[in-house]
């Protein structure tokens, strides 16, 4: 049995496809992960925010109980 050992046109198309979609797929995941990545820091960095906020929130509520009281007495 003797097996073809030729390089024809459609084997080197074929190979260099391959590596070009490959290629593709691997950049697109890599964009989607980093999509991912930025989505996630915009959401933690959103939360801190509004932690903050309902704190400064909490601080004012006290401070007009304060006020009030000082006022009444």
């Amino acid at each position: 049995m003797k097996l073809n050992t030729n390089i024809s046109l459609e084997n080197v198309m074929t190979i260099i496809v391959l590596i070009g979609s490959m290629t593709l797929a691997f950049g697109f995941m890599k964009a989607e992960i980093n999509y991912i990545k930025d989505t996630l820091e915009l959401k933690v960095d959103k939360e801190v925010i509004e932690l903050k906020l309902d704190i400064i929130h909490a601080e004012l509520i006290d401070l007009k109980e304060m006020i009030i009281e000082k006022e009444n007495q």
